[in-house]
């Protein structure tokens, strides 16, 4: 575990701040979007930490909570595109993705109410933030459509797994557990990082 966890230290530390939301050339705008997710910290925590949570005491808090995320993410990605409003500082990700890493790693039941919350609480913040860069105005719903299906997909997969291991009562509960308290730990990380970053510069 303290290995995991030394790996996963010098992982972050070692990531600056990429141009994530550029098009990647050779694969298509929609391919683009829907890597997006993945190439971005911060979105990647949430989703794999919001994934574990639902899944870890499905179907109580997976059954609204999937559908939350799906809708708030697509219509906070149709709102930016459409309205320019500001998008929400990234960190709110983080601190989802911590706080239910938390209580993965504890096993505690967020209910369904606190579940939905926190789903709405990413899927709009992380549709906010996914907005592409270098993509033509007219391609730019392809983009969303590919981070949608990216996202979604990350998410409802992360949950099953989560489902099917903590059916066992033995070492796969416990792995799904571990899990979590690893994604928090490295969404802690990236967040002393972004202060000591933003702090640097102020």
């Amino acid at each position: 575990m303290k290995r995991g966890l030394a790996t996963a230290f010098l992982f972050v530390a070692t990531v600056g701040p990429a141009s994530a939301h550029s098009p990647v050339k050779g694969i298509g705008v929609f391919y683009t979007g829907m890597l997006h997710p993945y190439l971005v910290p911060g979105h990647l925590l949430v989703l794999l930490a919001l994934g574990l949570m639902i899944g870890q005491h499905a179907p109580t808090s997976s059954r609204y909570s999937l559908l939350s995320f799906v809708v708030a993410l697509a219509g906070s990605a149709a709102l930016v595109s459409w309205l320019p409003v500001e998008a929400p500082p990234e960190r709110i990700l983080l601190m989802v993705a911590l706080f239910a890493g938390l209580m993965v790693a504890g096993s505690v039941a967020p209910g369904v109410l606190l579940s939905v919350l926190l789903a709405i609480v990413a899927g709009a913040v992380l549709g906010a933030n996914s907005g592409p860069e270098g993509v033509l105005p007219e391609e730019a719903w392809l983009a969303f459509a590919g981070t949608l299906s990216g996202a979604s997909l990350a998410t409802l997969y992360c949950g099953g797994l989560s489902a099917w291991l903590s059916r066992f009562p033995s070492w796969q509960a416990i792995a799904v557990r571990v899990l979590g308290s690893w994604t928090s730990a490295c969404a802690l990380i990236v967040l002393v990082f972004e202060y000591a970053r933003t702090g640097a510069v102020t």
